[in-house]
């Protein structure tokens, strides 16, 4: 089966990339499918500029307007656009009628559909012609059911293999002598609570010694990436927080196996990889209620019913008190600790992506 998958985003044509998030999700789908279904994938990204391959996967950059539809139309089994945010998703509703295969769609929280009510009616015209798939059973689901819109959950997943045998030891590697490590993993797209950093760190020095936080980061190819990155670091100055950016996948391994907690300051999510990331690490999180945490063990939910008219976390002297007692507690109380540890290992082989993998293989071959 020929399968063509459409990101903003797609996984580095490096074997050992740096690669997280989105990334590594359409890379784990993309090479399950390729090697237990024997699935031809390409993929097209927008942060690709040149034809490569890794893994028997094809990457290719993603062609802007309507040039998508005449790539696509004739030349592949089955279609899957990751996030209703692609950048090429209007052209291909638009141009549905002349695109001669079926459409999977997974949501990723829906943003683009809910402010574009013209495109929303479109796909509801043709939805015969598309699968949606959310990732948890949160505000893109309920809005699929809001508008009668048929959808499937397919969860996120972590390779749990990939932890298990990563031996790199990130504090020797990255000349860290603090006691504690606090692991802060995303990029800085708008919504990630990067601002959140600073006022943290200036909670936490008051009450805790000897700590460092790791943000770890990759360079996107996305307009305000280094804007929101040097306004981070401006605003960080004098704190002992490490900016580490473009780490090889196995290094941010290390990085979430070798922390002592991970602290996610993200004001809106669906279904956070990270969490299950840290997880697997046996890596106990804290993170503001947002997308699918609640359902998620191993870690801290602060709750914060505040947000923004688009959904957003509005975050108070309140909620920035709680990131620091919490944090406090996970690394100072051993029984807190280890059993918070112990409540994320229940179930976790379900995580792996071997057993989320054949949901995607069902959806295709539908």
């Amino acid at each position: 089966m020929k399968l063509a998958i459409l990101c903003n985003f797609g996984p580095y044509p490096t074997v050992g990339g740096s690669v997280g998030g989105s990334e590594a999700v359409i890379a784990e789908i993309a090479e399950g499918l390729t090697k237990r279904y024997g699935f031809q994938v390409d993929i097209y990204g927008h942060n690709y500029s040149n034809i490569s391959s890794y893994n028997g996967i094809n990457l290719f950059p993603c062609p802007k307007g309507d040039s998508i539809v005449d790539k696509i139309s004739n030349n592949y089994s089955h279609v899957f656009i990751y996030s209703d945010s692609q950048w090429n998703i209007n052209n291909i509703i638009h141009n549905i009628k002349s695109i001669n295969c079926k459409i999977s769609l997974c949501l990723v929280g829906a943003y683009h559909m809910q402010s574009h009510p013209e495109i929303l009616e479109l796909l509801k015209k043709n939805i015969d012609r598309f699968s949606l798939i959310t990732h948890s059973k949160t505000s893109d689901y309920e809005w699929c059911k809001k508008n009668n819109l048929p959808v499937r959950i397919i969860p996120n997943g972590v390779n749990l293999q990939e932890f298990k045998e990563n031996k790199i030891d990130f504090r020797e590697k990255y000349s860290i002598k603090e006691k504690y490590i606090i692991n802060s993993t995303n990029n800085f797209f708008f919504g990630k609570g990067f601002e959140i950093l600073p006022k943290i760190y200036k909670k936490l020095f008051n009450n805790l010694d000897d700590f460092i936080i790791s943000s770890v980061s990759n360079s996107v190819k996305y307009p305000y990436d280094k804007i929101f990155l040097n306004r981070t670091k401006n605003q960080c100055k004098g704190m002992n927080i490490r900016f580490l950016r473009d780490l090889p996948r196995e290094d941010v391994v290390a990085a979430f196996q070798q922390s002592d907690i991970l602290m996610s300051c993200s004001k809106k999510e669906v279904a956070p990889l990270v969490i299950l990331e840290s997880r697997a690490s046996k890596l106990p999180w804290i993170s503001m209620d947002v997308g699918n945490v609640k359902e998620v063990s191993g870690g801290i939910v602060i709750s914060n019913n505040n947000i923004d008219h688009k959904g957003y976390k509005i975050v108070d002297d309140k909620v920035i008190d709680s990131y620091a007692s919490n944090i406090i507690d996970l690394l100072t109380n051993k029984e807190l600790r280890q059993s918070v540890i112990d409540d994320g290992q229940k179930n976790i082989e379900k995580l792996d992506w071997s057993n989320i993998v054949p949901l995607y293989n069902e959806v295709f071959r539908g």
